[in-house]
């Protein structure tokens, strides 16, 4: 071979070897390229807009000129105007209504909780209030924190806190003091941009929340019934159940083989015998057994003890309170117990708590609240 040709195919050999080279090399190059450019098309996330706030309520529609009465019957609270039930409870040591308003982000609360420990110093009431008691109450938020406390010149304590749910900001102030033996506090919760308003709802909250004196003593878990329209109330059990009831009307409620109706009769009874005649005409089957003259608060009546048999002739044994109402009615409450056939006005025969819970039927004529 002449130098000519292998210097030729030397040549050729060469660009042949930086050929294969560059079909490997382009598409690594070409991939790279695209990947940035893949990088640079990716959209970013759109950042979330900021929340926002309804404007604070205008203060100068709301009253507290209607009042709320406590499942419990035994206080109530004043409600502002546009602010509705929302959660209430009762267990043996702490009394918790629940107002809220959706439109203004707000929430109003009024807490009676039993002094067991005797608090009769400011101090130790703060330290009631510690950050486990705190963070129980908080439970609603996903975050909390307390952000001034102090105790003022009449003993209140009274605390601040910012708090968060969601991407929402609120602020709280509580107010808490100690009144006839019971701790009482009063909380509310409003948008972060509404610190005036707040003050404003707190003020009325702590100025509306009334112990109903005629229960000063009674058991704080047992539920109330109260007719509006003919004013009277009766505690029962929290076990029990309305089971039947409409304002001015007879009104059902159930326990356990017990059942109680409460209502009112266009009857004047004047004595023990008239009491013990009318128990016995009331209906069909009854016997009249006993019966006591007794005061339930303002009101005076009569007590009677009675048995019966059922349409199936089941016995049935019960007890029937009747008070003369400022109304010229009868108010009555009438407890029975279903397969019993004694005088449950016996000493001996109040197996099921019957008279405690008559004992709390009362006359409340100057009582107007709302029972939702």
């Amino acid at each position: 071979m002449n130098k000519a040709t292998k210097r030729f195919t030397v040549v050729v050999g060469i660009v042949m070897s930086v050929a294969m080279v560059g079909s490997l090399l382009i598409p690594l190059f070409s991939g790279q390229v695209g990947y940035t450019e893949n990088l640079a098309e990716t959209p970013r996330p759109t950042p979330l807009p900021e929340p926002t706030f309804p404007p604070p309520p205008d203060v100068s529609v709301i009253d507290f000129d209607q009042l709320l009465l406590h499942p419990s019957g035994l206080f109530t609270l004043a409600v502002p105007t546009g602010w509705q039930s929302a959660s209430h409870s009762n267990t043996p040591d702490e009394l918790r209504a629940g107002l809220s308003n959706s439109d203004a982000v707000s929430v109003v609360e009024a807490r009676i909780i039993k002094n067991d420990d005797g608090i009769s110093e400011s101090s130790d009431l703060s330290a009631f209030f510690s950050r486990d008691w705190l963070d129980r109450t908080w439970r609603d938020y996903w975050t909390w924190e307390e952000t001034s406390r102090k105790i003022t010149e009449n003993g209140s304590v009274v605390i601040d806190f910012n708090l968060q749910r969601s991407r929402t900001h609120f602020i709280a102030r509580q107010v808490s003091w100690l009144q006839d033996g019971d701790i009482v506090s009063a909380r509310v919760v409003t948008a972060e941009n509404a610190p005036q308003e707040l003050k404003f709802l707190l003020d009325g909250t702590v100025n509306g929340v009334r112990r109903l004196d005629v229960y000063r003593d009674a058991p704080f878990d047992w539920n109330a019934y109260f007719d509006n329209t003919d004013k009277h109330m009766i505690r029962f059990p929290s076990a029990w159940e309305v089971t039947d009831a409409a304002q001015g009307l007879p009104a059902t409620i159930v326990g356990d083989a017990v059942t109680l109706v409460v209502e009112t009769q266009d009857v004047a009874l004047n004595s023990e015998n008239d009491a013990t005649d009318w128990i016995g005409k009331w209906r069909d089957g009854i016997e009249a057994l006993t019966v006591e003259s007794v005061e339930s608060g303002d009101a005076a009546g009569y007590l009677v003890s009675y048995r019966r048999a059922t349409l199936d002739g089941a016995p049935e044994s019960g007890m029937a309170l009747m008070l003369h109402g400022s109304d010229d009615r009868l108010h009555m409450a009438n407890a029975r117990v279903s397969d019993v056939d004694v005088d449950l006005l016996g000493a001996a025969n109040d197996d099921y708590g019957l008279r405690e819970v008559l004992d709390s039927f009362r006359l409340l004529p100057a009582l107007d609240a709302s029972t939702d």
